[in-house]
């Protein structure tokens, strides 16, 4: 498979859940993540967490030295008000706010050595069969980490809270998601009536991958006001297709990531190009929605 350049913040999460078998939500013991019913037992300065993975985590004290592995993470970390907690960052982290941070690779398989050398109290990483080596290595390491998986808007909230509760932050993150669902309720609202056109979102890579049914870009797709030509995919999350079966879809827009190369055999095909952020499942969805919603039905924008 080849990817092109375009795809840096989201690829990492494909490759990390293109293969689990998991839907959004069922990792784990099925319990929603936070903080764990027992956490009252602990000292006063400690707490116990229940991640995305549906694994306790404990914590001696609010960590003040993160290093996070899923950028998404990283950005709501910067959005609690946090960003002085991080002491290390991954190549795909290019705010100008981590710039002086050090870099620990991948948000897969990151230098372990790095990693560890900068001594975090808590590391936040993807939750997924793709990369075991991280969370046994800090295991026997002693550092605590949680496991995050943003599959879909739901999954993206649940972690705000997760790190707004690592951080005793919990009223800023009840605000970024309400500030989320507020955005996300005002590009429904623009678009409501409105013909949904059939569209096909490419995220690049040859075969392209595309955008499946049970993930947030799909759900962003609805919000804006498009009916995704993909919601039959076998499977639910991301993966490639031939050009051939995107051809043979009644389609009305192909989206494309800015910079992603378009297959000669889709050129014909009406094309709108996509902001990269978009590929973001982050705090700023209800902004990617609204970019979206502008792109199909800009004369619902003024």
């Amino acid at each position: 498979m080849t990817l092109g350049r375009p795809l840096p913040f989201l690829l990492t999460t494909l490759l990390v859940v293109a293969g689990t078998g998991c839907d959004a939500g069922s990792v784990g013991d099925g319990q929603a993540p936070g903080l764990d019913d027992d956490h009252h037992g602990a000292s006063s300065d400690s707490l116990i967490l229940m991640d995305q993975a549906g694994q306790r985590v404990a914590l001696d004290r609010r960590p003040t030295r993160i290093v996070s592995l899923v950028p998404a993470a990283t950005e709501a970390l910067v959005g609690l008000g946090a960003g002085n907690t991080l002491v290390g960052r991954t190549d795909y982290d290019d705010g100008p706010e981590l710039a002086d941070l050090p870099s620990v690779g991948g948000g897969l398989n990151p230098s372990l050595e790095r990693l560890v050398s900068l001594g975090p109290e808590l590391v936040i990483r993807f939750e997924g069969e793709q990369d075991r080596v991280t969370p046994r290595a800090l295991d026997r390491a002693g550092i605590p980490h949680l496991g995050v998986r943003p599959d879909r808007i739901q999954d993206i909230q649940e972690m705000i809270t997760l790190l707004g509760q690592a951080l005793g932050r919990e009223e800023k993150a009840r605000g970024l998601i309400q500030t989320m669902n507020s955005d996300l309720d005002e590009v429904r609202a623009r678009v409501a009536g409105a013909d949904p056109p059939r569209v096909v979102f490419l995220l690049g890579g040859d075969p392209p991958w595309v955008v499946g049914p049970e993930t947030f870009l799909h759900e962003l797709l609805e919000v804006a006001g498009a009916r995704n030509a993909m919601d039959d995919l076998a499977a639910p999350l991301y993966a490639p297709v031939s050009v051939e079966e995107i051809a043979q879809r009644e389609v009305d827009r192909v989206l494309v990531l800015e910079g992603a190369t378009i297959p000669s055999a889709l050129q014909q095909l009406p094309i709108q190009r996509v902001r990269n952020g978009v590929q973001s499942p982050g705090i700023r969805v209800g902004d990617s929605a609204r970019h979206l919603s502008e792109l199909l039905h800009p004369q619902r924008w003024p």
